[in-house]
């Protein structure tokens, strides 16, 4: 099997991460927690543009008006905090050590993305990494799944042994659906709300590689 897996919020915690360094930041400047749900709602999950977050940062702490340097503070701060989830590195072992494929495919700039595997180790434990940012296209375009393919040489691959697997319906389920292959859902508890359901669906990561392997061994 191929496993093509997002990175943020399914391997690594990146809102927890935004949301522990928005509670210091702003702890720091002596505001209070209508700022930090605020600032946490302003992120929309990582995918709010970067500008409009840091205007809501600026103007709920008092920085100064430099929105550039304020999303350069809150991307450094993401890193400071992010971890991969418990296990995960585990899991990445586990299913290479089976004979999968195993590539992330993320959203996000080149060095904060680098530098989120880097922080987390992740990177050590895949057989390839495929940025939207180095490759000028963004899932849900099924270009970049087709790239992560191309990558590990799997351009021809059977698609019901593909598996997209990751945490954002708008993202990763329906870049897995426009390129054909199988597509798994971590719901972190939420329900699904997106027309037709993936093929399979957990709350976390692992819970989905498990029901996705199940689904795999039950098919005709």
């Amino acid at each position: 099997m191929i496993w093509l897996l997002d990175l943020d919020n399914t391997l690594v915690g990146r809102d927890d991460a935004f949301a522990a360094w928005a509670a210091d930041a702003v702890a720091r400047a002596g505001r209070d927690a209508s700022d930090l749900a605020a600032i946490v709602a302003a992120d929309q999950g990582g995918f709010a543009v970067k500008a409009d977050v840091a205007r809501v940062i600026v103007d709920r702490l008092g920085w100064d008006g430099d929105l550039p340097a304020a999303v350069d503070r809150f991307r450094a701060g993401i890193l400071d905090h992010v971890r991969a989830y418990d296990g995960v590195l585990d899991l990445l072992d586990a299913l290479r050590a089976d004979g999968d494929v195993v590539v992330v495919v993320t959203n996000g700039t080149s060095a904060q993305q680098r530098g989120k595997l880097a922080r987390c180790g992740v990177g050590a434990h895949v057989d390839a990494v495929v940025v939207s940012g180095e490759e000028g296209v963004d899932k849900p375009d099924p270009r970049l799944l087709e790239i992560a393919l191309e990558r590990v040489g799997a351009t021809d691959a059977d698609r019901a042994q593909v598996w997209m697997v990751g945490d954002a319906a708008h993202a990763d389920v329906a870049a897995g659906r426009a390129a054909g292959t199988r597509t798994g859902w971590v719901s972190h508890g939420r329900a699904w709300t997106d027309g037709p359901l993936p093929d399979v669906l957990g709350a976390t990561v692992h819970d989905v590689v498990a029901r996705a392997r199940e689904a795999a061994l039950t098919a005709p």
